[in-house]
């Protein structure tokens, strides 16, 4: 069942690729993300594993959660991600969250955890597939040249593959992100141009990762593309995903 419905939402992001290149104004998928800090990582997850209700309400295609193992100093900190077909999907959808019919749900969540933010974004570069479950790093970074950074960033994860890792990344912009992605208490001018999502099904292949990256032709050819960016990281975080929702 998870193959035919990352083969249906692969389809979706091919589809908006393809109008795209034909200058047809289809717009790109999009997403949502709520977070939190809980003191119950397993419930809270228990929660949305067993939530059908605000799920089914938001209209999201697939839902998920990650949570911090480093790049935060308060404990049991994480985000929801929810993706849409698009931005208008991914907007009326966050409506369920305060519509009347839905607060007993909420209500669960608000009882386990304390609301910390909350953010949209357009995928920018679709993942190119899914895992059930994964360690990833995520970045938000200012960048001038957001393709260009994309496009050195594409060229270390083919390394990385023919390396035999199991890496891939998925980029957004963020939209209404306030001071989450802006740096150390929002004190940063404006906030990141691109986020970057980089997993590997374990935090070992992740670790090999960044081994290589650091000991090998894959790192020095991406720092010496990177280096003629004007780049500066203004979130750094290792963090630990789980799908748990999805519409099919």
């Amino acid at each position: 069942m998870r193959k035919y419905y990352w083969l249906l939402l692969s389809f979706i992001f091919a589809t908006s690729a393809v109008t795209a290149a034909d200058h047809e104004k289809e717009p790109d998928p999009a997403g949502g993300s709520i977070f939190f800090q809980t003191d119950d990582p397993a419930a809270y997850l228990a929660l949305l594993q067993s939530d059908d209700k605000l799920f089914n309400a938001s209209g999201a295609a697939q839902r998920g959660v990650c949570f911090n193992s480093t790049g935060m100093t308060e404990p049991g900190r994480g985000w929801t991600y929810a993706f849409y077909p698009n931005m208008e999907s991914a907007l009326a959808g966050s409506d369920a969250l305060v519509d009347p019919e839905n607060q007993d749900t909420v209500a669960k969540y608000q009882a386990i955890s304390k609301f910390r933010g909350s953010v949209h974004y357009t995928v920018i570069r679709p993942h190119p597939r899914s895992l059930a479950s994964a360690t990833a790093r995520n970045i938000a970074v200012q960048v001038k040249d957001v393709s260009a950074y994309l496009e050195a960033l594409e060229a270390m994860e083919a390394m990385g593959k023919k390396k035999g890792l199991d890496v891939a990344f998925s980029a957004y912009t963020p939209m209404g992100a306030g001071p989450l992605f802006s740096g150390a208490n929002g004190t940063v001018a404006y906030i990141a141009d691109v986020l970057v999502h980089f997993d590997a099904p374990s935090s070992g292949e992740l670790g090999k990762f960044f081994d290589l990256l650091s000991s090998t032709d894959m790192g020095a050819s991406f720092y010496a593309a990177a280096a003629k960016l004007d780049r500066k990281i203004v979130m750094d975080q290792i963090v630990r995903c789980v799908n748990t929702n999805s519409a099919i």
